[in-house]
Order: structure tokens, then sequence, then C-alpha cells
């Protein structure tokens, strides 16, 4: 529902075919980080994936995170999850009895796995890796490097189909890190804070803009957001708040009501037309927001974005076109956001009515693309000027898709250009 800002890696400038490993960048970044103290960092590398009973690993994820989580927190380190479920956690070498005792744990929460349950070393049964940094760095590097291109691969051996379960999709995740769940009690304080906090404060703001060849950005509109990446880090910065779907749906609502609320009330003072929102289906179904359209200027309806995840549009297409329906009739403009590249050939934003079409960028865009031949029907079917391209962090980001012919862009590398120009110039979309 809402833009990652934090948790989005900076992409590389130049990316190449084989180029898969230097495309995930949170672990590469991570190394960057403690090069300087590279010799006093270990690795443990978990093969989860070894796993035969998934049921087993499942239920134990969640304590294998909270168990590395109370060591790293006191000499430092970080936890990653890879896109076949292993595990990497550094650690500060201070922590290395610590992280013995850990492996003593991990035994007893996966004994009755058939690849443990006669294995008395964890390493020589297959299921950790330690490396030292110092000396292996290299090493593990090509570790990860094969794994990836391991899932590629298989991506391609599949002929492209893609389901949020495949190689292919994994490797548009690529590596995360690894936090606690959010439970309800957690859920439950969030929310108390949330009632109580000045929520302006939380608000940002990311432009879309048209941008054609080399010219400078030109302002179509401002989307308005709660990052939740600044949302966690100031509240709950050890818990995931989107590992829950269900209770992450439930946190989505309260923000979208608080955001109804801020911006109808013009709590920055300056949202007055050319914005977009991101929203629940059921939000717009809701009484807060048939609060927010009464309280809003009627001119300004025909300038408000309301921006709907493809996930929230298809788990009941039916409540979508009721609320599409109701919003387009009041003047609202609707866009479909979350569409990777390898979607795109489903989504039909014609028979949607959608106003407007948000794809993801990723540095294997160019690859997906070349790979389907049809890809330029599907752009044609979605209508070119009615496509964004979104997170887009980098240069070639903008290179590739003017190629394609697409327009209109937002993301960090966006945002740098257009607030470095003395002046916004800004459009409305018709």
């Amino acid at each position: 529902m809402f833009l990652f800002n934090k948790t989005t890696p900076k992409l590389p400038e130049k990316v190449t075919e084989h180029s898969t490993f230097k495309r995930d960048t949170l672990i590469l970044d991570y190394l960057a980080k403690i090069d300087a103290e590279l010799p006093n960092y270990g690795v443990l590398y978990i093969h989860l994936s070894k796993l035969q009973n998934q049921k087993l690993k499942t239920l134990q994820r969640q304590s294998l995170i909270e168990t590395f989580e109370n060591v790293i927190k006191k000499n430092g380190g970080e936890i990653f999850g890879l896109p076949n479920d292993d595990m990497v956690v550094f650690y500060h070498q201070n922590s290395g009895e610590e992280i013995q005792a850990c492996l003593v744990k991990i035994r007893f929460m996966f004994h009755d796995d058939p690849l443990l349950q006669n294995a008395f070393d964890l390493e020589q049964a297959g299921f950790v890796k330690f490396y030292n940094l110092a000396a292996q760095v290299d090493e593990f590097k090509k570790t990860v490097q094969s794994l990836m291109d391991s899932l590629k691969n298989q991506t391609l051996a599949a002929g492209g189909n893609v389901s949020p379960k495949t190689p292919q999709a994994a490797m548009m995740a690529g590596s995360r890190k690894l936090r606690r769940e959010l439970t309800p009690a957690m859920l439950a304080k969030v929310q108390k804070t949330l009632a109580m906090a000045d929520f302006s404060s939380l608000i940002r703001r990311q432009s879309v803009c048209a941008v054609i060849g080399k010219s400078p950005p030109q302002m179509i509109f401002d989307e308005v957001f709660v990052s939740i990446a600044d949302l966690r880090d100031m509240l709950l910065p050890d818990v995931d708040l989107t590992a829950n779907p269900w209770l992450f749906l439930h946190l989505t609502e309260t923000l979208d009501k608080r955001v109804l609320a801020s911006v109808s009330q013009h709590d920055d003072g300056s949202l007055t037309n050319n914005f977009s929102m991101n929203l629940n289906v059921s939000t717009i179904l809701s009484d807060d927001f048939l609060a927010f359209d009464e309280n809003i200027n009627p001119s300004m309806r025909s300038t408000i974005v309301l921006e709907l995840q493809l996930v929230d549009i298809f788990s009941d297409i039916k409540a979508f076109i009721l609320a599409k329906t109701f919003a387009q009739y009041r003047g609202y403009k609707i866009c479909i956001d979350g569409v990777t590249v390898d979607k795109l050939k489903y989504i039909d934003r014609e028979q949607l009515n959608g106003d407007l079409l948000k794809i993801i960028w990723h540095p294997s865009f160019m690859d997906m693309v070349r790979e389907d031949s049809h890809f330029t029907d599907y752009a044609n079917r979605a209508e070119r000027a009615k496509m964004i391209l979104c997170r887009v962090d980098d240069p070639q980001a903008v290179e590739v898709g003017n190629s394609l012919g697409i327009n209109l862009y937002q993301g960090r590398y966006i945002q740098r250009m257009l607030t470095a120009q003395p002046k916004k110039t800004i459009f409305t979309i018709k």
C-alpha cells in the first residue's frame, strides 16, 4: 500500500546480462558499510532451503530470527533473508561464543527434520556454513551470486511463467532484512500511538514527473504517503510490519484514515490539488472516505489520483469495481499500482477502467522485455501515455523507459532531479 523508501536498495547505473548479484545490493551495501571493520565480522549462512519439513521451517523461522536478533543487538550485525529462504547472519567476532550457543538452540529447533536427525555437527550436515570475512569475503559473494544465477536459470527454463512462489518472483524480491513479525499486541500499541501522534510529521511526498530524453522533469502530481520504513524506525525498529499480511492490512486501514483526515484538514498547509493517495479498496467504500469527500473543495476532485494496489484489486474484484465506479463518478482518477513487468501481460487497463497504470522498475526489467516478444502488445494495450515507471533510482531506468515510449516517472532519482531545479512546473493529466 505504501512506498518502502528506506528499504529500496540503490540500483547500479550499468546492468549487464550477467550482473544478477550486483542487482541485489542490500548485502553489498552492508558489506560496504562494515568495510573498515571487515576483519572483525563473520557470516553464518543457514541453508533453510535444504530442510525437508517445510511446515517445521515455517513454524520455527520467527523464533530463529529472534534468537539471532538478541545476539547482534549487543555487538553489531544484521540478518538477511535470501529469495530461496536461506538466512545470512552477519555477526561481530566478539559474539562468537553466543553464535555457537545459538547453533545449539537451532539443533533442538530442527531436530525432527530428516536432514538433521542423525547429524551431530550442523556444518558437516551442510545446514550451516561459516565465513571469515577477512579471508573469505570473495567466496561468500560467489556463494550468493551462484544462488541468484541458479534462480535466473530456473526461471528461463520454466519459460518465464511466474507465480508468487516462482524463482522469478523471488529474484524480483531479492534479499531482505529479517525482523520479528508484527503481533496483535504490537499493532494495538501502534494504532493507539497513531491516534495521538502529530500525523502530519509522518506524511511524505514523492512527485510523478514527465521526463523526455535529457529534458528536466516536469511535475504532474505529488504522491502523498506514509513510509512504512520511517514508521517502523520510529515505533518498532526491530519489527517487520509487513510480515503478517492480515495485521498489515489492519495497519494500512488505520493509516488510510489518518491520511484522509490529515489531507482534508490541510494539516501541512499546501495540499490543495494535483496529488495522489495510496488507499485500500475498503477505505474508498468507508464512511471515512465519504467524510473526506464532503470536506474537500469539489474542484479538487479531478486533480486527485487514488492509487490502488493490484493485489488489493484482485482480492475482491467486485468491491474494486464498486469503489472505482463511485470514485470516478465523483471525479477522482484511479491508478492501478504495484504492477511488475511480468504481470503486465495479465493487466488490461482499459477493461479495469483505470486512468493510470504504475509499473515497478527493476534492473531485470529489460531481461524480461527481451524474453517476452509480446511486451510491445501489452504496452500498447495499457497505453504508454498512461503508464508510470516507479521506484526509479538511477538514470538507466529513464533511458530504458524512454526507449519503450514511457514518459511518466517516479522515484528517488527523479526527486533529486526535481529538487535541483530552481522552480517546479506543474501539469495536469487530462
